[in-house]
């Protein structure tokens, strides 16, 4: 395939909702399945793949694509990165942030959890989280700007869970944002986090932004890509879980239970817990899949980064 060819496949696919719920959604995305068919060849299912796309490819599910007709993400846990360079960086990132624990492993997370869920299951996915951390979700008046800011440079920090509204700005991607309870928390606000202090001691960090269109990003003339995922990462995130356009809040809620629920059967490696977020993405991707088949319902959720993620003790 031409870039032609991809470029006009890519502009052509639409992130309506009504769209999106359509069969002719998923049809007319594996117009692109010749990108993926040489995996078939080189890789073997069950092997976690990192896709690392390039310019109008930054926006679409390429997980959704079939190779020899299985959905890839079925094949395989999928996971996103912008370069290898940036895949790189993060890896060392959280090889660092293991390196500097000296709690005794454990199943347990440093969890700081944010938002305003637009439902009540939602909420109610928020605070049962909580309880499975050991910790207080900060939802409603607590989930502010201060708070976050405060959650982001704790040095203990091993997970930060958001789910409430999304503010994505075409024209201006640096408003692109978390709409906390004083104020939106922008990309300059998150570009800001590189320069504080404890920047170097608490990287490596992972975070589920659950927020409509939170992966959504612009994509520049020399393949940057600026959006909360991008951000993040550059602030000291070594991975991300977003929502590549807007999503109904049941599949949220949905997600949340599947995600987490991987980490409870968390292996032991003989330096700590580990978590692999590739397999617990792909479980539960295909979760919603079984239940809510259209494309809009579980297509948006994706994973950048670094996958493996160690829990350590209080």
């Amino acid at each position: 395939m031409s870039w032609m060819e991809i470029d006009a496949i890519a502009d052509g696919f639409s992130f309506e909702e009504s769209d999106l719920r359509k069969e002719e959604a998923l049809q007319w995305l594996q117009k692109l399945n010749p990108l993926v068919a040489p995996l078939a060849a080189i890789t073997e299912p069950g092997q976690t793949l990192v896709l690392s796309p390039f310019g109008s490819l930054h926006r679409i599910p390429l997980h959704a694509l079939k190779v020899n007709g299985e959905l890839l993400i079925q094949r395989n846990p999928i996971v996103y990165s912008s370069s290898l360079t940036v895949l790189n960086v993060v890896y060392q990132n959280r090889k660092a942030a293991e390196q500097r624990q000296t709690a005794p492993p454990t199943i347990n997370y440093h969890a700081a959890l944010f938002g305003d869920p637009p439902s009540q299951p939602g909420r109610k996915a928020l605070n049962s989280l909580a309880t499975k951390f050991h910790t207080e979700a900060q939802i409603g008046d607590a989930s502010t700007s201060s708070n976050l800011l405060a959650s982001l440079t704790d040095p203990s920090l091993n997970l930060l869970h958001y789910h409430g509204h999304v503010t994505f700005q075409e024209g201006d991607p640096k408003d692109h944002g978390l709409e906390l309870y004083d104020r939106r928390f922008s990309l300059r606000d998150v570009f800001d986090l590189e320069l504080t202090s404890t920047y170097q001691q608490n990287a490596g960090y992972h975070v589920t932004l659950l927020g409509c269109g939170s992966g959504m990003s612009k994509t520049t003339m020399s393949n940057d890509v600026l959006g909360l995922v991008s951000a993040f990462l550059y602030a000291g995130a070594s991975s991300v879980v977003s929502a590549l356009w807007p999503f109904d809040d049941r599949d949220a809620v949905s997600y949340t239970r599947a995600f987490y629920a991987g980490f409870e059967g968390a292996g032991m490696d003989g330096g700590g817990v580990v978590v692999d977020l590739a397999k617990a993405n792909q479980k539960a991707v295909l979760e919603i899949r079984e239940k809510r088949p259209a494309l809009y319902h579980w297509g948006g959720f994706v994973v950048n980064g670094w996958w493996m993620l160690r829990g350590f003790g209080d």
